[in-house]
Formats: structure tokens, sequence, C-alpha cells
């Protein structure tokens, strides 16, 4: 619509008729409708109150064509255009006032804005009457249909100048290949494959392999059939995660797979869902695949990447699924790299000799957040050592350490990791040839590195299968590792775990789901678990024998039978230790808390020795309220329970004489709290009531009055002293 033409046509006022009818008007606006020319109407909005007043002037004018509606703002001199639809303008407000009718059950819709005449309204349903029901009811439906039209319309050309590009670049995109469709469900998700038995007998059980879908009968006494336990299908021979047929519920296990797909001026890295769902008999197996992210990569001539990433979702609230730009709604960075087409789709790119694809076919299962590779690559290109050198684990977690903590600074005393200026790979590790060979055979990661490195300065040749042994067991516990820490072998230590932890209690085993699935991290074999657990227990049960005094020398104490029996008996004997060193410290506590009451008590008698107390062993006297001495810590965190407020937490700071607390309590009431005060430093840090209200007026005047008199008597100890 032709704006500058628009503004040209004169402006209506109210006609002598309109005035008077506006006295008896009840409703909001007057409405009059004139037809500029074939195709081209326009409404007049008179508002009621104006009329009343005499303005002739409307308030807003709008001009509707079959194709676009837009509105003059007739309340400013300066020409003003508005693009709201009119059940959307503030100025000039709602057209219906709604009723609803409960007894009758009916809606009653009262206009506010009415046609001046029959000529109005007739104009108004010839123009619209493309856009009319026969069921409509009211005068301005049309009109809302139309304007609703025009704003879809709308919307749509401005979404169109940012999906249409987008659309030209995704025809662009090919097809995945059948090959990548098979790796996803053999190779990226073979580690959800199960192995469902169920006893026929004590010697003989039913397994079915979700894998091969194969069923047979096997031996329990050759093949170990224990729920959640790692084992391999007899069948075709895969490593299988073992369930018991009654406890096995529906399982979704997922992962996030990535294809790299080559192009003219870098390469396109594709990102989709995978989830596995398997019945809770073990024989319905579904695999759904869907892509969910876009990312082309260009690179700077100094190798930087620049990305514009797409993903698959809802567009701005339209209910159009369709591919957006970006915003991060979807968790995607975390995935397993297709690695078959690798390094050919990335041949013309810096990441053409990262080796990023021998990674990912020794961790087929393995989430990683390979996009972060890239800029790491281009920090730090060793990464490609690592990974030829067979680190894989190390490698992987150069790449998902977002915030770099595993790089150190040699500078710092015994301080463990990667040295990321090293010029060779024994400087980076840190190691001796001989332990570079160790963590090589390993394929260790940052924690066995750094225990490793710790048994290294220590002068401890930690051989290879000691290494992932104690690891296995104990995690990175570096301090273990040390000779002086220790009053056996670290192969003695280990042995005495695991014949111990054999039938070790694994967390809560009653929360069947918390162990059914993997669906975003594969699970631990049941028998690792149970012997880590037992390794923490004993390490618990080491300090408890310290705290016992307890002879750790004697390898009675420190190797015991049965652990588990005397880690429980030990548990209670420490615990009735600490017990009893908490009772002792209560009773000092309390002890303190009396002797910095008494001197309270004396400096507060010498104060107010004229006002005697009503107990002369506690109580002051005020005007309507008095002050009174706590007599011991229990009696302030009772202080603290009646009137819901911390004062019972102080009671360390005050036995400590770091601050001083006093009870302000009513005449008639001494005993009954009321408010608590805090005095410390000359002055009184605060004074609350219950749930922490503050001070009334009284209450105010008798803390000002005891500040006062507190300052007046250290400035005659000053006076004395000097």
């Amino acid at each position: 619509m032709d704006k500058r033409k628009l503004s040209k046509i004169p402006q209506e006022t109210a006609s002598d008729e309109m005035l008077k009818f506006a006295e008896r008007a009840t409703g909001t606006h007057i409405v009059t409708c004139t037809e500029i020319e074939k195709d081209l109407l326009m409404l007049m909005f008179y508002p009621v109150k104006g009329l009343k007043k005499g303005k002739r002037e409307a308030r807003i004018r709008t001009f509707f064509s079959k194709t676009d509606y837009i509105t003059q703002d007739l309340s400013v001199s300066k020409v003003k255009w508005l693009t709201a639809a009119l059940d959307r303008m503030d100025c000039i407000g709602e057209f219906y006032e709604y009723h609803y009718d409960w007894d009758t059950e009916k809606r009653t819709y009262i206009p506010k804005m009415f046609f001046w005449t029959d000529g109005d309204l007739e104009r108004v349903k010839n123009f619209f009457k493309e856009w009319a029901y026969e069921n409509d009811k009211l005068e301005w439906t049309a009109v809302n249909r139309f304007q609703e039209m025009i704003k879809q319309q709308r919307l749509d050309e401005k979404h169109a100048k940012e999906t249409n590009p987008i659309d030209k670049v995704m025809e662009t995109v090919k097809e995945v290949p059948e090959s990548f469709k098979k790796w996803t469900s053999e190779k990226a998700m073979s580690f959800s494959r199960y192995l469902v038995y169920s006893a026929n007998s004590k010697k003989t059980a039913v397994v079915h392999c979700t894998h091969c879908k194969g069923t047979t009968i096997v031996d329990r006494t050759k093949i170990r059939l224990r729920n959640n336990e790692k084992g391999t299908c007899p069948l075709c021979g895969s490593q299988v995660t073992i369930k018991a047929k009654g406890r096995m519920p529906r399982i979704c296990d997922e992962r996030t797979v990535s294809f790299i797909e080559p192009r003219e001026d870098g390469f396109l890295w594709r990102y989709f869902r995978i989830r596995r769902w398997i019945g809770d008999k073990g024989t319905d197996v579904q695999d759904h695949l869907y892509e969910i992210v876009r990312t082309f990569y260009k690179f700077a001539p100094d190798g930087t990447p620049c990305t514009n990433s797409y993903e698959w979702r809802e567009y701005k609230q339209s209910g159009h699924i369709r591919w957006c730009p970006n915003e991060g709604f979807i968790n995607y960075m975390d995935c397993i790299l297709y690695p078959d087409n690798l390094p050919e789709a990335w041949k013309k790119t810096p990441m053409k000799y990262s080796a990023l694809e021998i990674l990912s076919k020794n961790k087929p299962t393995t989430q990683i957040y390979y996009p972060k590779a890239v800029q790491k690559y281009k920090d730090f290109p060793q990464l490609e050592w690592f990974i030829k050198m067979g680190l894989y684990n190390l490698a992987l977690y150069l790449i998902n350490d977002v915030y770099g903590h595993a790089f150190v600074n040699r500078d710092f005393h015994r301080t463990r990791g990667i040295y990321k200026k090293g010029k060779t790979i024994f400087e980076i590790l840190g190691l001796t040839k001989e332990n570079t060979r160790i963590l090589q055979k390993l394929d260790g990661d940052i924690d066995e590195l750094r225990l490793l490195q710790e048994a290294q300065d220590s002068g401890y040749n930690l051989k290879a299968d000691e290494l992932e042994r104690f690891y296995k067991i104990f995690g990175c516990n570096t301090t273990l590792i040390r000779k002086e820490n220790r009053k056996a072998s670290i192969h003695k230590i280990c042995r005495y775990i695991e014949r111990e932890g054999t039938e070790y209690r694994v967390g809560n085993q009653g929360n069947c789901w918390q162990y059914s699935y993997m669906r975003h991290k594969e699970r631990p074999d049941v028998r690792e678990e149970r012997i880590q657990n037992c390794a923490k227990d004993w390490l618990d049960y080491l300090n408890w024998c310290k705290e016992l005094k307890y002879d750790l020398n004697n390898m009675f104490f420190y190797f015991p039978k049965n652990f588990k029996k005397v880690h429980d008996r030990t548990a209670a004997e420490y615990q009735a230790l600490q017990d009893k060193k908490a009772t002792e410290e209560k009773r000092r506590e309390e002890e303190r808390v009396k002797r910095e009451a008494e001197v309270m008590k004396k400096l507060l008698d010498e104060m107010f020795k004229e006002n005697a107390g009503i107990d002369n062993a506690f109580l002051i006297k005020g005007k309507e309220l008095i002050l009174r001495v706590p007599r011991d810590a229990q009696e302030i965190k009772n202080e603290g329970a009646a009137l819901h407020h911390c004062v019972g937490t102080y009671v360390n700071r005050v036995a400590k004489g770091q601050t001083h607390i006093f009870f302000v309590r009513r005449v008639e009431e001494p005993d009954t709290p009321y408010f608590t005060m805090e005095y410390n430093k000359g002055r009184v840090i605060q004074c609350r009531g219950s749930h922490n209200c503050e001070m009334p007026q009284s209450v105010k005047t008798f803390v000002v009055a005891f500040e006062k008199l507190m300052k007046e008597r250290e400035e005659k100890m000053e006076r004395k002293c000097g």
C-alpha cells in the first residue's frame, strides 16, 4: 500500500449527530466506513470519551485493500503508521465485553465498538465477504480473520528471507550411504547387546541373544549367568550384558553418531541420534536413526575453522519442523564418528592428518567431543602422536578436556598431567621410555598416567599388569602408590581386595531401573563395582584403625579375614569414639559458655547495681523489659528454636568469646523468649525476634539505652587505665 498516497486523503471528523449520540452511548468507539476507491476501504475510529468532550477527531483510521492493511495514528501531528492488527492495539481496546452466565451456561458478547450507520456496516460486510462464514455471529469476525491471514503472510515472507537460503544449502546435501547405517547398528550400538536368561533348573537355563536373535539351552555350571554382569553369547560370540528375564524392563539405549560429508570448500559434519528399543522379553528389537544437526565447516588460511550450523526442530514456534539456525537446543557434541570414509572426506582441509579415524575405529562405542578435536588439533598438533602411538584413552581425554585440566606447568611441585610445552613425547608425558611403553601397552588414560608419574617420582618400578590391576581397584589413588603409605606390596593389597570383594555389596540393587539400561553411558561390569566398593571401604577402614590406634603393622589388622564383618564392627567402634569426642567437646563448650556468662553477668551487675535484678544470678531489670544472660549453651540453642532464628549456631563463637548473646524478655514473662540480642566490639550487632522480625519501638529504645551505658562504661575504664 502507498503510504504517501494514503496520508494525503483528507481526515474526516465527527458530525453534530455523533456528538449528541455520544452523550448517551455506552461503548468505547464509534466507527465509520468509507469506500475510497475500488478495493480500498477506510475505517475511522472515534473515541466516545472524546466525543462527549466535544472533540471531533478520530483516534486512528485503518485502510484495507484485498491484500493488505495499515493503520494511521491520528493522535500525533507527525504521520505515524501502525502495522498491528486492530485486536492488538492498546489505543482502542477490546471489541467486545465478554460475559458468561453460570446458571444457563451461555456466553454473551456485548459490542464496545459499533458502526455509525447501517450503510457503514453493509460496506464492511461486502468488502470482507470472502472471509466471512455462515455461522459467524459477531460483526468483526471476518475483519479479524482477514487480518490474521495477512499477518501470517507477512510472517511467512519474513521467515522466507531466512529459510530460503537454508533450503538452498540443504538441497546440496546427499543421502548417507547404507554402509553408514549398517555401521551404526553393528559398531556404534554394539554395546547394546543383551543375553536374556530364564532358569529351567539349577543346572540349565534358556538364553536368548538380542543381537543374533538365537535361543538355546546352556549349562549353568559352565557359563556364569548373573544379572547385569558382562559375558559372551554362546551362539554368536559377541560381548553381551546378561539380564535375568524377570528383572528386565523395556530398554532404551541411545547414542549420537556423526558422518563427515566432503564438500568443495570444506566438509559437512552431520549428527544423528540412534535409539534402540528392546522389549521386556528381549525378542523385540527396534533401531530408530534420525538426523539432528548439520554443521558446515570452512577453514581460514591459518587453519581456523569457520562453521555454520543448523538443527532439526520446530521453527520459531510456528509448528513446522525443519532445518533451523543452531541455537543450542539439541545436545549433540559428544558423539561417535563414522571412520570408514576418513581421511578422504576431509583431505582438502587441515584435518587430513589428524588420525581421528584411527581413534574412532578403536573406540567404536565411546562418545567423544569430536567437534572440539578440530580446534584442539590446531592448538595441540601432538594429538596426532597420541593416537598413532595407541594412547587412545589419553587422546580421548585431551579432546573432551574443555577447560584444559589435562595440561600442567612443570614448575609446580608434584603436579601430575601432560606438559604441553614438551618437545618430545617423553617430555610431554613426563615419563621414561620404559614407562611410556607401559602406558602404550595398557592404552592408559590421564589417571593411569598420573599413577605412573607418581610411581616414577617415588622410585617405584610399576609393571603393566600391576598398574592395570591397581587402577581397576583403587582408581587414581596416587597416595597409596607411594611405598611409605602402605604396609604391603601392591600385589598383596590387590589380591586381598579381589578375594574379599568377590561377593561384596553393590549400591542400591533394589532400584532395577538404575542398572537396566545404558542410555547415555555404558555401565561397568557388576563384578568390578563389587571390588571397587570393597577397596573404598578398606581405605575407610584403615583411617578408622588409625583413629582407634590399632597397630596396622600387624597384618591381622591390616588384612583382616571376613572383611565385611570386621568393617561393620570397626565402623561401629569408630562411631562410638566420634560420639564420645562430640560429647566431650559439647561439655567443654558449655563450660566455656558458662564462664563467659558469669563474666558478662558481673559486668552487668556493676553497671545496673542501682537497679538490682529480679534474679540476682541472671536477671537485670530495666523499664518494661529485662536483660538476661544465657545460663548455658543449651539455653542459647533453645532460644533459637523457640524464636525460629539462627542464634543456636552462635554457641561456638560465644564459647570462644568472639561475640556475646543476651536475652531481652518482658518483665511479666521473664522465662518466655521475646528478642535475642548480639553484642560485640562496643555495639549491638543485631536484635531479632520471632522468625527474624524487626524490633518494635520499645525494644529499640531499650537496646539504644543498653548500648549507651556500655559505651559510657568503656570510656570510664579507658580513663582509669589512662
